[in-house]
């Protein structure tokens, strides 16, 4: 552990030290925010990133997070699940943990090569599990306070905060292009996977509005060995489209097994529309739902959860969002309905 520690505290001051020192262009972004729910949950957060490109051309970046959260006395409804955050709900979740200490998310340096127009890349350090819409701003502050069910911890399913240390391949043409990646797990929210070798490919391709995307993923399962044997595998497909009329939809479905013997499916489709005479506004709204089943039914979970809300652009570098909630099913919660709002103030330094 200490050594693990000290190569990303290596991996932090080579890439600060490219980004500042040496690097043709370098920018840094800070976000910090505070939320507060009808869960009765309190949130605030804060994230600093640095980015820049080195000599050779070799893109560095950076990120650190922090962030805290805090509960009323309102109990959680269904039983407790392995993995599952300790406040039972996965509010202001949507991309980084809330453990109240500064924790390094990505940290990596990667090249990329366009001979004849094809794409070769290769990304070297810690990054962001490549499964699905798996990048932060898919999910940060995006107009919605909560990752989708298939994305949080301990809900049988993946999580957007599981990230990757080893090596990233991408080949293909900008049109369609394979990503894979080789890695150990360096998961940073409340469901840790069991240290092994993960494997992870991603496949997309594009026409015209519409991004498609297939996944494979296999790593260790985050439960206990005692009964949680095998591998967890998961497949995925992932779509995007867009119109001129200021229309973003995408989605994401699941299915495989977080260990051998069970399995789990779900899937979320969301959408987005900003139209001039909107002003600042952003209107969002997601559908979604999650399944798991085990051979003893007491075990199995399910819920189902619709969402609807805004964006919010207010004047200077002020974003507020604002989300009302109804969720059913017996996966852990506070409230069946919620109102969820949240504001970040954010800067951007480049030189």
């Amino acid at each position: 552990m200490v050594a693990q520690k000290s190569v990303f505290a290596w991996l932090l001051m080579m890439g600060l030290a490219a980004s500042s020192a040496e690097a043709q262009h370098v920018a840094a972004e800070l976000d910090v925010s505070a939320g507060i729910s009808g869960e009765q949950i309190g949130a605030a957060a804060s994230q600093l990133r640095v980015f820049g490109q080195a000599p050779a051309k070799i893109d560095v970046f950076v990120e650190t997070a922090w962030g805290d959260r805090w509960a009323g006395d309102d109990p959680v409804i269904g039983s407790g699940l392995i993995g599952m955050d300790p406040l039972g709900t996965d509010v202001f979740g949507s991309a980084y943990p809330y453990k109240g200490r500064i924790t390094v998310m990505e940290a990596y340096a990667e090249r990329t090569f366009t001979p004849r127009g094809a794409i070769l890349g290769v990304r070297g350090g810690r990054y962001r599990m490549p499964f699905g819409i798996h990048n932060r701003s898919d999910f940060g502050y995006s107009g919605f306070t909560r990752p989708p069910l298939i994305r949080y911890d301990g809900y049988f399913a993946l999580s957007n905060n599981w990230l990757e240390e080893g090596v990233v391949l991408t080949a293909g043409i900008p049109q369609l292009f394979v990503e894979s990646s080789v890695s150990r797990p360096r998961d940073v929210g409340s469901s840790q996977r069991r240290e092994g070798t993960d494997f992870t490919a991603r496949a997309q391709g594009y026409f015209r509005e519409l991004v498609v995307g297939v996944s494979y993923l296999g790593s260790e399962p985050y439960m206990p060995a005692r009964f949680a044997s095998g591998r967890q595998k998961f497949t995925g497909v992932d779509l995007r489209w867009s119109h001129r009329l200021g229309i973003l939809a995408r989605g994401e479905y699941l299915s495989g097994q977080s260990y051998q013997g069970v399995s789990t499916e779900g899937w979320y489709l969301d959408g987005a529309l900003h139209r001039p005479g909107m002003g600042p506004f952003t209107a969002v709204v997601r559908g979604e739902a999650l399944e798991y089943y085990s051979p003893d039914p007491s075990r199995a979970r399910e819920a189902q959860r619709f969402t609807v809300g805004t964006r919010v652009r207010l004047p200077g570098p002020v974003t507020l969002q604002l989300n009302y909630l109804r969720q059913r099913g017996d996966l852990p919660h506070i409230k069946t309905k919620s109102i969820d709002l949240s504001m970040t103030y954010s800067i951007r330094v480049d030189r």
